[in-house]
């Protein structure tokens, strides 16, 4: 089993992960899972700096399929004059 160094500062601790441990982020989720305390990588809250500018409409991907002719939409001849129903 790997183990890791615990540092105190102040009333804060900090811990420093042995190589194969390090995280491809800045900001960590922290629980207790019983007597283990759990770090978790958390989901970003917004989407990456240009997600939007990559995403055309003229791709393909975004062509809805084919329609099929709906029904002619019958209009009763009181509805057609105004004279609605009470």
């Amino acid at each position: 089993m790997e183990t890791a160094t615990v540092v105190h500062e102040g009333e804060c601790q900090t811990v420093r992960l042995p190589k194969g441990f390090h995280l491809s982020t800045t900001t960590v989720g922290v629980r207790h899972e019983g007597d283990a305390i759990v770090l978790e990588p958390l989901k970003p809250k917004a989407w990456p700096e240009g997600f939007f500018d990559s995403i055309h409409i003229t791709d393909p991907a975004f062509l809805r399929p084919d329609q099929w002719q709906l029904p002619p939409v019958r209009i009763e001849p009181a509805i057609a004059r105004g004279n609605l129903p009470t």
